[in-house]
């Protein structure tokens, strides 16, 4: 599904995606924003209704608004 070598938060904590606090929202997008694969896993989490953290870039509530 993904290439892992073009993943740009592979390296990171992955807190940083299920936090509230707006700095590591921030952090978490600006992340996501250079990634690769960016869209297919906005794809992943909207078609297994993931409910909580940052995928491709979106929070929960942007993706319900998708």
């Amino acid at each position: 599904m993904f290439d892992f070598d073009k993943i740009a938060c592979r390296d990171v904590d992955t807190n940083l995606f299920f936090s509230e606090l707006k700095s590591k929202v921030e952090k978490a997008k600006a992340i996501c924003n250079s990634c690769d694969v960016r869209e297919k896993c906005l794809q992943f989490a909207l078609d297994d209704e993931i409910e909580f953290g940052i995928f491709g870039g979106a929070t929960p509530q942007e993706r319900k608004q998708l």
